[in-house]
């Protein structure tokens, strides 16, 4: 990225100011509508822990995650603290990377007024999902090193995450290391858990308010300490898994990690995670449905938020109309 988009970035961030810069894909121009009407969101409600659900936008509407509240409260309470749009891309060659944005992603960001912004009206957190995307280049190989352009690749990418969060009034961003195919192409550097760190320590200095969640998943996730303070939440794989990377305190940990549409993990095993829950920071669950999802949620709901917490779903349903 070059050093006059940079100042402006950081400048932009310091100032508030209302110019918007857009996000470009080679095969996808996102062009920016009104985007900065969506900056302001409401705050994150008190409950802890949050819940986190990851949006598949290929064939969900990011809607239907505003529609589960806890029973009986008016005005209703969410009970959806957190969703991740399931995703964007890295893409790359031994000399570029690119933020790619597919086009149910870029469809999403060039309509932010009506399929996220009513979401962070309910106090809801909607962050950029990222993934790897078969290219050979992840967040775990960019080169931090000077590269023809006067730049390192790591640096660049950073800042078109960044760019990309503030110019659309996003909440954060999430990383998921898979499908990257690490090894595929020749001139990378070898992946490491040191490179990934770097990236997402650049990303919090870029985003300093903003939430930087990382799925704890493959070979690069075990950060040092710099990098556990940068980010907000860690999510396990599928199942109860209560102890914490080394380094990440409870408060950040999704000990409770759920997947809808595999079923798993099982009711007794969602129920006894749920049982002893003090100090866990989150629960994340994957791939949220279009249905009623508020069985699996009361398997847990009173475990983690308390007697009386139970999930009731508005009857609402949004179809994938993009």
């Amino acid at each position: 990225m070059k050093t006059l988009n940079r100042i402006f970035l950081v400048i932009a961030a310091i100032v508030a100011s209302f110019t918007v810069a857009s996000c470009n894909n080679d095969e996808n121009v996102i062009e920016t509508q009104d985007a900065s009407q969506s900056a302001t969101t409401r705050a994150v409600g008190t409950k802890t822990p949050k819940f986190t659900v990851y949006i598949e936008t290929n064939d969900i509407n990011p809607l239907n995650a505003g529609e589960y509240y806890f029973t009986g409260t008016n005005p209703q309470e969410q009970v959806i603290d957190h969703v991740i749009l399931f995703a964007s891309n890295i893409r790359g060659t031994a000399s570029s990377v690119q933020l790619y944005h597919n086009p149910n992603q870029t469809h999403i960001l060039n309509n932010i007024n009506t399929l996220v912004k009513p979401l962070q009206d309910k106090g809801i957190k909607v962050l950029l999902g990222l993934l790897g995307d078969h290219t050979g280049v992840g967040f775990a190989n960019l080169t931090n090193e000077d590269v023809a352009a006067g730049d390192t690749l790591l640096n660049d990418f950073a800042y078109q995450i960044a760019d990309c969060v503030n110019t659309y009034g996003l909440d954060g961003v999430d990383f998921d290391d898979e499908y990257a195919e690490y090894g595929k192409i020749s001139g990378t550097p070898t992946p490491s858990t040191t490179n990934f760190g770097l990236l997402i320590q650049k990303v919090r200095e870029l985003l300093p308010n903003k939430l930087i969640t990382v799925f704890d998943y493959g070979w690069y996730t075990g950060f040092d300490q710099s990098t556990m303070d940068a980010i907000s939440y860690m999510w396990p794989d599928f199942g109860c898994s209560a102890n914490p990377p080394s380094g990440l305190p409870k408060s950040k940990w999704a000990k409770l990690s759920l997947h809808y549409t595999n079923s798993y993990p099982s009711q007794s095993v969602i129920e006894g995670c749920a049982s002893n829950y003090s100090g866990y920071g989150a629960v994340m669950s994957f791939n949220l449905r279009d249905y009623d999802c508020k069985t699996k949620m009361n398997y847990f709901a009173e475990k983690v938020w308390g007697t009386g917490k139970t999930v009731s779903y508005t009857g609402t349903s949004y179809p994938k109309n993009y």
